[in-house]
Order: C-alpha cells, then sequence, then structure tokens
C-alpha cells in the first residue's frame, strides 16, 4: 500500500476570501490616509490664516500702544480724527484714530459690509485691508478711555483703548473656526 503524503495549501475559495480581505482592508488604511493629508493641509492653512490675522492685530496694538491722542467714534474712513475723544460705556465705536510715534495719524476702522478691519496711514495717504479674506468679522468695538479728563482739574489717570472682536477663519465655505478676541492697548508715553 502506498500512502500519499496530504499536500497542505490553500482552496481557491480561502485565497479569494484573503484577497478580498487585503483589499477591504487597504481600502480603509488609504482612505485615513488621505484624510490625514487632508486635515494637516487644512491645519496648515488656517494656521497661515490665523498667523496673518495675529501680525494685523498686532501692529495695531503696536501702534495705539506707543500712539497718542487716541480718537473713537462710529464713523468709517479716516477723515474727522484730529482731536481726541473717548468711547465710553456699552456703545464703543467702529473706529479707532490715533497720533502714531512717528507723528502719523493712523486710523483703524470696521468695515461691516465685508467684515474687515481697515488701516489709514496719513504718511502715504492709502487705506488697505488689515485682515485677509479667509478672516471675516462679524463684531469689532473700540472702547478708549482717559483721553479726556472726565472731571474738572487734571487728569491722573493713564490714557488706554480697549478692542473686543469676534469673528471665525474660513478655510473653506463648510468649514469655519470662530474667535474672540479682547485686549487693552494701554499708552506707553507718560501722559499724566
Amino acid at each position: 500500500m502506498k500512502f500519499f503524503a496530504k499536500k497542505s495549501g490553500f482552496t481557491l475559495v480561502e485565497m479569494m476570501i484573503a484577497v478580498a480581505l487585503f483589499a477591504l482592508i487597504a481600502t480603509f488604511a488609504i482612505g485615513s490616509v488621505l484624510s490625514i493629508f487632508d486635515a494637516n493641509r487644512k491645519s496648515q492653512s488656517l494656521k497661515t490664516v490665523v498667523d496673518n490675522f495675529n501680525f494685523s492685530i498686532e501692529n495695531m496694538v503696536r501702534t495705539v500702544r506707543f500712539g497718542s491722542r487716541y480718537h473713537c467714534d462710529n464713523s468709517t474712513g479716516s477723515s474727522g480724527v484730529s482731536s481726541v475723544l473717548n468711547c465710553l460705556g456699552p456703545t464703543g465705536g467702529k473706529r479707532l484714530g490715533v497720533l502714531a510715534e512717528d507723528g502719523a495719524t493712523v486710523v483703524y476702522w470696521f468695515d461691516a459690509s465685508d467684515g474687515s478691519i481697515w488701516r489709514y496711514d496719513s504718511t502715504s495717504s492709502k487705506s488697505i485691508k488689515i485682515t485677509s479674506s479667509d478672516t471675516f468679522i462679524e463684531y469689532l468695538k473700540f472702547y478708549v478711555y482717559n483721553t479726556t479728563p472726565l472731571f474738572t482739574g487734571s487728569d491722573l489717570n493713564q490714557p488706554y483703548a480697549v478692542v473686543v472682536i469676534k469673528g471665525y477663519v474660513k478655510s473653506k465655505a463648510s468649514t469655519k473656526s470662530y474667535f474672540s478676541i479682547e485686549t487693552m492697548m494701554s499708552q506707553r508715553n507718560l501722559d499724566l
């Protein structure tokens, strides 16, 4: 009697099931990798927009801190900011004018029609939008205190301004990252 050794291996059905499972797992893995790449791309573009916005706000804060003669009201544009003017109370103002350190008049204002912040510099006589098109400002208010004496006699309080900004950064039409910023900018030059 001859004994035939049993040959081991996979049947055709087992092989088809193994290949199908491998293809299914590979599809999910590739989808995950592609979504990670997409999330990284979104994160990088969002970081760029936020960095640009942060630079714009820091530039405004620096100008106000080293400037003097603050003027705040609800107008838009660059005209009529030669005098000092407080913005007190809950209403605040949409525009802030400052006599900059170099002697130029610098005006910041909120344009609600396109959700942007604008800057005017009397040195160049130009108005420029300081927020990118990916940033949309929904709310902006300036509050200015102690520019004019509230009581008779000398004013012993240092002028300062507060800005409150709310809006969102949009990396795509469906993706919005909301932010809310409130910062105080006090005049660095003593004005006592």
